[in-house]
């Protein structure tokens, strides 16, 4: 709708134009032939809210009429609810109608391509199967590669070219997953030290972030933020930054865009999401003049994040029955999400890591005076859960888990807080922050949610929740026209607390060992006095001093965890250490690790390939080789595509297992394939990471693998660190809680 330059040439060509778009329109259109546009009609129109695909199914609907076959247009019902979903627009009138009728067709679609995806994403259904299953695995392809291996996949009409594709979309998916960890990470700590406090935006850019997953980026950045975010990839070569940027409730990123177009070479998007590109020499220009025009066009007042409750319950209106009475509101999406109930006081009685990387957690829950026990599960928590025993209030959505035939309920979390249940006079625990900014809640339309156990959802689902933070609620009583905001201290009795932030591990002690003159002792200390107590980790090297070592994928939770060699990246940094849950961490590097290169690198990959043909019958699960090989699994990834391309194997990878096969026919040169820089920059980036850890303050180390905002203790001197860890050899002294380094007031504390 933008596009006038393209347009004006097609029109010399004699080409005629119909534009197909849903996107915020310029005040001057192009000179189409037709324009089809959702805002083009009138204020309210039950079509108002169609996206790209839903007005591309209308054009259809109109040929396919006019040619007298109106039925036909059914059969695309399966396509238009993937792009409904996928795109998020507000699940609304017609487009709510349309993913009504289009999502059962879906689930039975007989489109090899569909089916094949359908095969790989398990574990969801209705409008969460596309968001989060077939989705995702379709856009990988467009924000990688090539969007055409989607298309290809959706209109095959061949099974065995539609397994093909969909694996590859898998494993570009897997990648998509890596580099979002990898970009995320480093995203956020430039987003800390460039965000001045109550910035309504802000504005990132670096080299090698790949266009294609920034947007996914901005977004995790906009939940934890709460702040517009602008993020870029920058071509050093064109001197061109290009990205995307995601916004916040009442901001409009194509009016913050267009008051700043004089900084730009091209853009375009609508309310919430946009796309942008410019020059270099202006980056810094631009990035003071968004924050600025961010600051003035949100109104005055908190910024900060809130959840909108739509009930407070007891636990005895908590069923199943009320579980399947909220399903039957489905499809659920943008604008009509699913309602957020809050149950007050209840204990953690357990929680548990799930997901291979111990991404998300299980949590069991009771309530003291009604007896009730709850499972319930908080996704994509990393490890920010309630301490066992504690009080809490949580905010979640009942839902139906079927396991094995049977179904069961299960409380999916929005967030929880700490309720304050320390006895008079004594404090709470310094690990929790105490600030908390207000906390939005809807009461229902007119009555409490729930009567009884089989009461149907009366409940009015308010906007989109704006990211993760702790849970608010009122109790239900009279009609309320529009969320109210309250703050901790206006909340009702019951759900009442003091409003606290949940951190990732707290007395977790690290301790720096990393100059100590002698590793090796070290490593013999910490073997003769913790024994099986203590788990010692290094990747490409099995053992030293007749000590053995565990890499990522053996290690288990344990007390003391020795770090002997740094991890190839910060997020198995991360996952090692919510893996293992150690209370002591001994920080050594006593492994080198020199930087590999490319050809290196494939020769070993090559060896582990043949191992795996010869003795495992051509299977090797992914995280293994990565640990294997002491590596990330994006390097992986790129490291068998190269074999592949140069035909030495062929290999395809499904639920984390790889299936490999070695061809031995080489063809090309490895080293002209764009895949090869990319694998070298992947190793360099590795060796930077190790050298980082080796020469980085204990404290930063901290900060970036215990991610939360905690203030750490004073780390030690350097001078300090050569002989006290021999301290503990007295045998007068008692010294089982830290036997390796004694000196607590020293040591770097979470």
């Amino acid at each position: 709708i933008s596009n006038f330059a393209e347009i004006n040439f097609a029109r010399s060509l004699g080409v005629e134009t119909i534009i197909v778009d849903h996107h915020s329109m310029p005040e001057m259109l192009p000179p189409a032939v037709a324009i089809l546009h959702p805002k083009l009609l009138a204020d309210g129109h039950p079509l108002g809210n169609l996206s790209g695909v839903g007005v591309a199914f209308k054009l259809c609907e109109a040929l396919l009429m006019d040619k007298g076959m109106p039925e036909q247009a059914l059969d695309l019902l399966d396509f238009v609810t993937l792009g409904l979903i996928a795109d998020m627009v507000p699940l609304l009138g017609e487009n709510r109608y349309l993913v009504q009728l289009g999502l059962p067709r879906l689930a039975e679609s007989k489109r090899p391509g569909v089916q094949a995806l359908l095969a790989r994403a398990k574990g969801s259904n209705g409008s969460d199967l596309v968001g989060f299953g077939l989705a995702p695995r379709i856009n990988a392809a467009g924000r990688l590669s090539d969007a055409n291996l989607a298309l290809e996949l959706m209109v095959t009409e061949d099974a065995a070219v539609a397994e093909r594709l969909a694996r590859q979309l898998e494993l570009e998916n897997a990648r998509r997953q890596e580099l979002c960890e990898k970009i995320a990470l480093e995203a956020d700590q430039m987003t800390c030290q460039k965000k001045a406090p109550g910035d309504r935006g802000v504005v990132l850019y670096k080299e090698g972030w790949h266009h294609g997953v920034v947007g996914i980026v901005a977004s995790r950045l906009v939940e934890k933020h709460h702040c517009a975010v602008f993020i870029g990839e920058l071509d050093a070569e064109e001197r061109v930054i290009k990205g995307s940027a995601r916004g916040i409730e009442g901001l409009d990123l194509y009016e913050v865009l267009k008051a700043n177009e004089h900084l730009l070479i091209k853009w375009g998007g609508h309310k919430m999401a946009a796309g942008f590109s410019l020059e270099l020499d202006k980056a810094e220009a631009f990035s003071r003049a968004i924050t600025q025009t961010c600051n003035t066009m949100l109104a005055a007042g908190s910024s900060g994040p809130s959840l909108e409750i739509d009930a407070c319950v007891s636990p005895a209106e908590v069923s199943l029955g009320l579980a399947r009475q909220i399903e039957r509101l489905a499809p659920f999406g943008m604008s009509n999400r699913k309602p957020v109930l809050v149950l007050p006081g209840l204990f953690c009685q357990a929680t548990r890591l799930l997901g291979k990387e111990g991404k998300h957690s299980r949590i069991t829950l009771c309530d003291s005076l009604e007896g009730r026990t709850f499972e319930a599960v908080l996704w994509n928590s990393r490890g920010k859960v309630p301490v066992e025993g504690s009080k809490i209030d949580v905010a979640f959505t009942p839902e139906l888990n079927a396991y094995n035939g049977q179904e069961r309920l299960q409380l999916v979390l929005a967030d929880w807080r700490r309720c304050d249940a320390s006895p008079a006079g004594q404090a709470a625990p310094a690990a929790v922050a105490d600030d908390h900014p207000p906390i939005a809640a809807a009461a229902p339309v007119e009555t409490p949610l729930a009567q009884s156990p089989e009461a149907p959802a009366s409940a009015a689902p308010g906007a989109q929740a704006s990211g993760r933070q702790d849970a608010g609620a009122t109790r239900a009583g009279t009609a309320s026209p529009a969320p109210v905001r309250a703050t901790a201290s206006e909340l009702p009795d019951r759900a009442q607390s003091q409003v606290q932030r949940p951190v990732l591990a707290t007395g977790q002690v690290w301790k720096d060992l990393r100059n100590h003159e002698t590793p090796l002792g070290v490593l013999s200390a910490a073997v003769s006095k913790l024994g099986a107590r203590v788990s010692i980790f290094a990747e490409l090297q099995e053992r030293a001093c007749g000590v053995e070592f565990l890499d990522r994928t053996s290690i288990a939770a344990t007390a003391h965890l020795l770090v002997w060699q740094y991890p190839p990246s910060a997020q198995v940094f991360q996952n090692l250490v919510a893996r293992t849950q150690a209370k002591n961490i001994y920080l050594v590097g006593g492994a080198r690790a020199d930087e590999q290169d490319a050809a290196g690198f494939l020769k070993r990959l090559l060896a582990v390939v043949r191992f795996a043909v010869n003795q495992r019958e051509g299977k090797a699960e992914g995280e293994k080789v990565a640990a294997a090989l002491g590596t990330t699994k994006v390097a992986v990834a790129l490291g068998l595509t190269l074999l592949r391309k140069i035909n030495v194997i062929d290999w395809f990878a499904e639920d984390g297992l790889l299936y490999l096969d070695i061809l031995d026919q080489p063809q090309g040169r490895m080293e002209d394939l764009p895949e090869f820089r990319q694998l070298a920059g992947s190793l360099k980036e590795i060796y930077e990471f190790r050298q980082w850890c080796s020469a980085s303050r204990l404290k930063d180390i901290q900060l970036l693998v215990v991610p939360n905002h905690v203030e750490l203790a004073r780390v030690s001197e350097p001078s300090r660190r050569q002989d006290e860890l021999y301290a503990a050899e007295d045998p007068t002294v008692d010294r089982r809680d830290n036997p390796l380094y004694p000196i607590a007031s020293d040591a770097g504390a979470v």
